[in-house]
């Protein structure tokens, strides 16, 4: 029996090396497919412009994005938007890695009238049986095509705020790497798209086709992005939140309470713990929290300070807190996270 077909939708911009990681998967897929008597992958690309230009400079051919629902319904894959090169609410091209991650940022190139058409044919296509699947910013079309609602979901660490706030209906567990629900399949971050693609093989081929892929790419098994989310500092544009992280951060190994805090933003504790809400999606307990494994994992990665001694300087009494905070936080101990690190 053939594989469905794969539908590989492609917007200007997006990133290269996710959709390079699509289409050598499926590529070594087909070539070890054949070699242990497999069915082929069949696929085609699809996108907002019959010549598309990629992140990197790269061009790469398509076919009208209109054609998503020519054919029997098959898979949708939207690798990640690759959001470099929008410009901010000043116009400006911001600086640094995380600034693409930024609400302005994610939510100018969701508008965009490519993006709009592609959550349109998303839609149509899931309507129709076929089943739908995104990584990282990719995601954010599926919600803008109403599919996350009542959904478990992942997509970049970064974007967890936006997607909480934008699609608060849906399930989101940023911890993972691939999530699987009904029809949808959802990824992490950019890079996360070859751990899709790999999922996507595993089901419609078989373990032995996604091993043989695994070995010739010298791809490793990851069923978690959680240790790098605890690096997420703000992923929001919002100014008071982001005074509120710098004052706990500057106040540890005491961080302030909320009725210190809220005098010194000159808010009161209610307006302050609304203000986190709306922007993390999350009390201000939960941002401390996030702030102290932030700082945690700087001192593992860069002293050899003990656990003990990390424990104090982020305000526990002693490792076994700190122990439980990083195992909700990164599903590590702090031992083994500073041996990944």
């Amino acid at each position: 029996m053939d594989t469905p077909e794969f539908v590989i939708a492609v917007l200007d911009g997006t990133l290269a090396a996710s959709v390079g990681a699509t289409l050598d998967v499926l590529d070594f897929a087909n070539r070890s497919a054949e070699r242990l008597g497999r069915p082929a992958f069949r696929w085609r690309v699809v996108g907002s412009r019959r010549q598309l230009r990629l992140s990197n400079g790269m061009t790469l051919r398509a076919d009208p994005l209109s054609s998503i629902g020519d054919g029997d319904p098959g898979v949708l894959v939207i690798p990640s938007l690759g959001l470099d090169g929008m410009l901010d609410v000043n116009g400006h091209e911001p600086c640094g890695l995380d600034a693409r991650y930024t609400d302005g940022i994610a939510l100018r190139r969701l508008a965009m009238v490519d993006a709009q058409q592609l959550a349109q044919l998303a839609r149509q296509f899931h309507d129709r049986g076929g089943r739908t699947c995104a990584s990282c910013s990719g995601v954010l079309v599926l919600g803008e095509a109403g599919l996350l609602d009542g959904r478990r979901i992942t997509s970049h660490w970064a974007l967890s705020s936006l997607l909480r706030r934008r699609f608060p209906r849906a399930r989101l567990d940023p911890a993972c790497m691939v999530v699987e629900d009904g029809r949808l399949t959802t990824a992490g971050a950019a890079m996360a798209q070859m751990d899709l693609m790999l999922h996507l093989v595993r089901q419609y081929a078989g373990r032995e086709v996604a091993e043989a892929v695994m070995r010739f790419l010298l791809v490793d098994s990851r069923s978690t992005q959680a240790r790098y989310m605890a690096w997420q500092g703000a992923d929001h544009d919002d100014d008071t939140v982001r005074r509120f992280e710098s004052l706990i951060e500057t106040s540890l190994p005491h961080p302030l309470g909320m009725e210190e805090a809220a005098q010194r933003l000159h808010l009161t504790t209610r307006t302050l713990a609304r203000r986190v809400h709306r922007v993390t999606g999350s009390s201000p307990r939960v941002l401390v929290q996030a702030v102290r494994m932030r700082m945690a994992q700087r001192l593992l990665e860069m002293t050899d300070l003990s656990i003990d001694d990390v424990a104090e300087r982020v305000g526990y009494a002693n490792a076994t807190s700190l122990r439980k905070l990083t195992l909700k936080m990164t599903r590590l101990t702090p031992a083994l996270l500073r041996r990944q690190l």
